[in-house]
Parts: C-alpha cells; structure tokens; sequence
C-alpha cells in the first residue's frame, strides 16, 4: 500500500493536464452562419453555410482538423449533418433536411467544443444566440487583422478593425427557396448520439484511469 501515493503522484497530474488539453491557448473557436432562408418546411432539403473561426476572427491554422458540421437536437434525436469544404477557407456548407419541431443547433468544430448556434423552428425561422460575453471579449483583445478575400464571414468587414462575426443578427435575410426547386432532393442524415467523450485527450485519461485502477488493485492483493 506504500507504493499507491508515488503512483498518484505521477498519473493524476497527467491525468489533470490531458483533461485540461482542450482548454489550451487557441483552444476554442466559433460558427457563424451564412444568411439563413425564410420559412424553414419540414422535410425540405437546404444547404446552409457557415464558417468555422479559431479565436472568432481567422481560419484554423492547424492540420488535422477532424468532423465539421451542423448538429440539430430536439431532446429526443439528434441529427448530425456533414460540412462540406468551400473554396474560401474556414467556409463550409451543409445540406440539411428537418421534421417538423424545434432543435437546438450546434456546430461540430472538429476537435473544439461544439458552439451553440441558436435554436431553428421547423416550420419557422432560425433564432442566432449571441457570441458568449467571454469570447467576445477575447476576440476584443486581439490584434487587427484581416484574413479574407472578397468572400467572407457575415459581420466582418475589410479593414483593420477586430472583426466580430455578426451571429446576433436576425437569420432570415434570405428569401426561402421555390418549393418546385427542391421537389424531389432527398439528404441522409447521420443520426447519432450526443456523446461527447471522444477526444483525444479524454481517451488519454481514461486509459490512465484505467491503468491506475488495475495497479492498485494489485498491489490491495499483496
């Protein structure tokens, strides 16, 4: 039993620092949508856009990103929908089709934390929640910069003033699409649970949980 608080001396820091990985500098990031279509029906296929912004103002500068997408829960299911690449970095889209009912939306930001977008009416409108008052202040504090071409997030104009994605504005700004044009255009949706242990760094502790109880364990046995 002697040898049990060496061992914890050891594996608990380790166990700290991977489960505090993800809260590192640069660690977070935010999406902002793409003007939204009016009038979201039940069982109509959309492609909305959205950006995905490291630090809320730039593109994510590492490799490796993982799964980008939107994410729709209603309390009961959720959908998961699978971002697409766009030609502009950071921009992605998503072809989504709902039932009827009102889902809370997320974006799946690769290894980030999910950010909560706002809540969508289907039939209805989607409502845009406000940038956190923590990041905004965060995004405040950085240096001017302008990482955009002619294409580029909603809210962020040319210049050099910090730019702050405009995710509190109204989302219908963009009439809804005819409905003979989506007649026939059917989306598979991903359906999965809204499980969030699956990062690696939460992989790496709870193997050294693992570990540590199979140690003590056997030394309980000598």
């Amino acid at each position: 039993m002697r040898r049990i608080p060496p061992l914890l001396a050891i594996i608990v820091p380790l166990l700290v620092m991977a489960l505090a990985a993800p809260a590192r500098a640069g660690g977070w990031a935010i999406t902002s949508m793409d003007p939204v279509p009016a009038g979201i029906r039940p069982g109509t296929t959309y492609t909305l856009g959205f950006w995905l912004l490291q630090h809320g103002t730039h593109p994510y500068d590492g490799t490796d990103l993982g799964e980008v997408g939107l994410r729709f829960t209603d309390g009961k299911k959720t959908l998961m929908f699978p971002g697409v690449p766009l030609k502009e970095p950071a921009h992605y889209a998503a072809a989504v089709s709902l039932p009827a009912g009102t889902w809370q939306v997320e974006g799946v930001q690769g290894w980030f934390s999910p950010y909560k977008v706002g809540t969508l009416a289907v039939p209805g409108n989607l409502t845009l929640a406000p940038v956190p008052e923590d990041l905004r202040r965060a995004i405040a504090a950085q240096a001017p910069q302008d990482h955009w071409g002619e294409i580029r997030p909603p809210g962020i104009p040319r210049g050099d003033a910090v730019p702050l994605p405009d995710t509190s504005r109204p989302a219908a700004a963009s009439p809804a699409p005819a409905a003979k044009a989506l007649d026939g255009v059917t989306t598979v949706a991903v359906v999965e649970p809204d499980f969030r242990w699956r990062t690696p760094h939460t992989l790496v502790a709870l193997l050294g949980l693992a570990a540590l109880t199979v140690v003590a364990y056997r030394l309980r046995r000598r």
